[in-house]
């Protein structure tokens, strides 16, 4: 009995967000004061490129400065159509460790929509030698946006018992600088600036539907 209840849970169908879509083609490269620069280099998911290129089936990073301040900020979104026990998004936590940096912080956050909503992130200070890097994120499981491993386990649990197999996406942006909190503020206004500029059909694959179309979570 407990085999066949087990195979009756097993998630048989696959919904996947991004569809055949390009993710770099919907990350917008310029948007309200913010323009894409070719300089720097934005810390990957893991440090194995072959796990990387198991785990996520398409991954965009850029640098961007801001034309009025100067400012930069590096982004990554990385995307998998498939979320199950093995193939999962990596979340910074994990990550920035692996490539020797040092977390000294790591805090709840919300980024702002224009409807009135937030999309539920996370706020990391990951350091090493001289260099530390103020990093905002958020992850999409499904129609899920958990903040902490703990959530995106219960979230893929959640999905199962649905039968569904969810496509995954991490969002995350890092400000360098010692002034932790003019760099979180500059992260926030960065995300919530780029969720808007995103075209309206595609900003479910980003923050999910309920967001997307303008409904609490």
């Amino acid at each position: 009995m407990a085999a066949v209840s087990a195979q009756a849970l097993k998630p048989r169908r696959n919904v996947t967000l991004l569809g055949d879509v390009e993710l770099a083609d919907v990350t917008p490269r310029r948007f309200a004061n913010w323009a894409e620069v070719h300089v720097g280099q934005v810390v990957q998911p893991d440090t194995d490129d072959s796990l990387a290129k198991t785990l996520y089936n398409q991954r965009v990073a850029r640098v961007y400065e801001a034309t009025n301040s100067g400012a930069t900020v590096m982004l990554l979104v990385a995307y998998g159509s498939t979320q199950s026990d093995v193939l999962q998004l990596h979340r910074p936590e994990t990550c920035y460790p692996a490539f020797g940096f040092s977390l000294s912080s790591s805090a709840p956050t919300s980024i702002p929509l224009s409807n009135g909503n937030s999309v539920p992130a996370r706020n990391l200070v990951a350091s090493i030698e001289h260099r530390v890097e103020n990093v905002t994120y958020f992850t999409r499981i499904g129609e899920f946006l958990p903040r902490t491993q703990t959530e995106q386990r219960v979230d893929k649990l959640k999905t199962a018992f649905q039968g569904i197999i969810p496509d995954g996406i991490l969002v995350r942006c890092s400000t360098l600088g010692e002034d932790t909190r003019a760099c979180m503020e500059i992260n926030r206004r960065f995300l919530a600036g780029l969720i808007a500029s995103i075209a309206p059909q595609f900003r479910p694959v980003f923050i999910g539907s309920a967001l997307a179309h303008g409904a609490a979570v």
